[in-house]
């Protein structure tokens, strides 16, 4: 069997039922399947408080027998589909009506569907119903249509690369412009032409340094420093220190005395094949737009380092082994000095913080206390204002998907939005129905591929099978 057939789904969809207290409608699983486990929220329209007791007592009595738990068998069932996906997760929505129901369909929750498996629908929710229309979907179970489920329906959904998931809800926001990101994280800063080296700058010291703490180190090559050099933007040089420190060590640690107050040293950072090379550019300190879209840079109070969310022109020289890098400032503040050291934290979202004025101060020990940035933003890195708050063309917005809605049949949505979002309150996720057929007219408006959405349907002989057995007690 594979996870396209109804059969696969059967026991978790019926362990679904049996799971839910009396009174109960509609039960519903929503998450993730595969890799070995399963994580996602159950939500039914019972008696909540028959539900908290049941599990409470299922639950006292498993502590006290050592047997199952309240969802052990759910548990039970979920792996088993699970090991049909070793190497993937499945996004999927089941849904398991009580009482049998009528026979028919339901809109499926997403767009583009293909053929599953066992019974199945294809259907498209961008000819579908209105998400304004299900905001009570959480509590009924709803379909997307508006019409409460009647019969049980497994949904595979699969999301095109320009859907985002986000770990309270599965559909976190729609990248319009793949790779687009924004517009703090499209800042630049540019070498100064009369930024000049620190008094204290000694590329002999450093070496001397070097030779005395590793002895049986080796120089990078002259010719791997140039291409260092030469991979540099706007024509920026390498300050000869850097070039010594690489001269005489291509790698490996540099420990120095162990003084209280002192710098203790750091492992070099090859000038190839590091990944904390890249770790610190603006697309690789991006997460999503929801969570960075008002990310703004912090600001060096004495103007020592230029205001931008990281750079190539901080040039990574040493790491402290916890993820931290030490980099060689190239295009220092007004009040800096070329060749300058900045330490990039792998806790803060955006910036550089003044270490040292030259990398021959910060091995002597000569470290400056790090101020605190002056910033407009929280402790997030986030403007309070939010995203879109700036002058300019509006970029992002995260709406519910009622507002959404709204928009689309006001003709509102800007036209210059690179990326929307639905989670516009991340402890109140949207219905997933509801974000699902937002995510669809999005991508239709700039002619992305549509969410893809298997359906399953139980087949209607085991339905009435099954009907008949719920009335007999068989």
């Amino acid at each position: 069997m594979s996870v396209t057939d109804w059969q696969t789904w059967a026991p978790f969809v019926d362990a679904l039922r049996r799971s839910a207290p009396p009174g109960t409608h509609t039960s519903e699983f929503v998450g993730t399947v595969g890799r070995g486990g399963a994580q996602g929220t159950y939500l039914d329209d019972g008696d909540a408080a028959a539900r908290r007791d049941r599990d409470r007592e299922l639950a006292l009595t498993a502590a006290r027998t050592g047997g199952p738990g309240p969802r052990a068998e759910l548990d039970e069932a979920l792996r088993e589909v699970a090991a049909l996906l070793p190497d993937s997760e499945q996004l999927v929505r089941v849904v398991a009506v009580h009482g049998g129901g009528r026979l028919g369909g339901g809109a499926p929750s997403g767009g583009g569907a293909r053929d599953g498996g066992g019974a199945r629908d294809r259907r498209d929710a961008r000819d579908g119903g209105d998400a304004r229309e299900r905001g009570d979907a959480r509590d009924r179970g709803a379909s997307p249509s508006g019409d409460a489920p009647v019969r049980d329906v497994v949904e595979l959904i699969t999301l095109p690369p320009a859907v985002v998931s986000g770990p309270t809800a599965p559909v976190l926001e729609v990248v319009l412009e793949p790779g687009a990101l924004p517009a703090s994280y499209r800042e630049t800063i540019e070498p100064r032409p009369d930024a000049a080296t620190a008094p204290s700058a000694d590329p002999d010291a450093v070496a001397r340094v070097v030779a005395e703490r590793m002895p049986d180190a080796v120089g990078a090559a002259p010719e791997e420093i140039d291409a260092a050099e030469m991979a540099l933007p706007d024509g920026a040089r390498l300050p000869a220190e850097v070039r010594s420190l690489y001269a005489a060590a291509g790698s490996g640690a540099l420990k120095l005395a162990p003084e209280e107050g002192r710098f203790g040293g750091f492992e070099i950072v090859p000038l190839s094949g590091s990944a904390l090379r890249e770790a610190f550019l603006p697309a690789a300190r991006f997460g999503t737009w929801t969570a960075d879209a008002g990310t703004v840079a912090p600001r060096d109070p004495a103007d020592r380092v230029q205001a931008v969310i990281g750079s190539p022109l901080w040039f990574p020289v040493g790491t402290d082994g916890a993820g931290n890098v030490y980099a060689v400032d190239l295009a220092p503040g007004p009040a800096g000095h070329l060749g300058q050291v900045v330490l990039l934290d792998h806790e803060v979202r955006a910036g550089a913080t003044y270490r040292a004025e030259s990398l021959a101060a910060l091995l002597a020990g000569r470290v400056a206390t790090p101020d605190r940035p002056e910033s407009t933003t929280d402790a997030g890195g986030v403007s309070p204002a939010g995203p879109g708050a700036a002058d300019g063309p509006v970029e992002f917005l995260a709406l519910d998907p009622a507002d959404w809605m709204a928009r689309f049949d006001a003709g509102t949505v800007p036209d210059t939005l690179k990326a929307a979002g639905l989670v516009p309150d991340r402890a109140n996720p949207p219905v997933l129905t509801d974000a699902l057929a937002v995510a669809d007219r999005l991508l239709a408006l700039r002619g992305l591929p549509p969410i893809e959405v298997v359906r399953l349907t139980r087949p209607a002989r085991a339905e009435r099978k099954g009907l008949l057995g719920r009335l007999f007690g068989r």
